[in-house]
């Protein structure tokens, strides 16, 4: 009877021993898929990273003025205001008031909430300038340049800085649907323009509901942001002219 016993007692161990080896090797298998998943989680990270876009921030109003305020200082420091020259000339077939045309753009130009804030002023010239403004017959656009410009809005070529006249006379649906005045729309479509003459390219809305940069292609579309026609304080800097923020 002890012998059964005892045969009774090494069977009962087997199967306990049984049991517990086949625990632990569910239990490593489960591990082994834990750790798997984990290192797929990680692999995954960069790509779930690279998809969040940090919201882009405006400067706000005292950081605006005391960039526009630097920048004035600055102009200061280096002389006197500096004088930017051009001429204006037209191509095509004219109908809108030319005489108007030199006028605006003169104003716009040396406005104090525009680039003149970099501490230069603009002074038209008969011939010669710096670079030369030209009001052009939408058919001529492309004269300037076959890809740079086409018939249906402004461009920039070179020394050119072209506005296409039916543009100056009706502004475009994108700037009308949001409600922009045609004074406006003309007073940032020279600012634009210019704008890459003094070596800026185009930028796009920081964020819905903020002001649009003057070099956001706003013709097109407003991307959320509120028209505006004048250069933002970060926009104060020229390649052309040797200015910086």
């Amino acid at each position: 009877m002890r012998k059964g016993i005892l045969i009774a007692i090494a069977v009962g161990v087997a199967t306990g021993m049984a049991g517990w080896g086949m625990h632990s090797a569910m239990a490593a298998s489960d591990a082994k898929k834990s750790v798997a998943s984990e290192v797929q989680s990680l692999q995954e990270l960069p790509t779930t990273l690279s998809s969040i876009k940090l919201p882009t921030v405006e400067d706000p109003a005292w950081l605006k003025q005391a960039k526009a305020a630097r920048a004035q200082q600055q102009a200061a420091v280096d002389g006197s205001v500096r004088t930017v020259t051009y001429d204006v000339s037209s191509r095509g077939v004219i109908t809108a008031n030319f005489a108007e045309f030199k006028a605006d753009a003169n104003q716009t130009l040396n406005d104090s909430r525009g680039w003149a804030r970099m501490g230069v002023r603009f002074q038209e010239v008969a011939s010669g300038g710096m670079f030369t403004l030209v009001l052009s017959q939408a058919s001529q656009m492309t004269t300037f340049s076959a890809t740079g410009c086409d018939t249906q809005y402004s461009c920039n070529v070179g020394r050119f800085v072209v506005i296409n006249q039916d543009r100056w006379q009706g502004a475009t649906p994108s700037w009308n649907n949001a409600g922009g005045s045609l004074r406006n729309y003309r007073h940032m479509v020279i600012n634009h323009e210019t704008g890459h003459w003094l070596g800026h390219g185009h930028a796009h809305c920081s964020g819905a509901g903020q002001s649009a940069a003057v070099m956001q292609q706003q013709s097109i579309d407003l991307e959320g942001c509120k028209f505006n026609p004048w250069p933002l304080a970060s926009e104060l800097w020229s390649t052309t002219l040797g200015i910086s923020l």
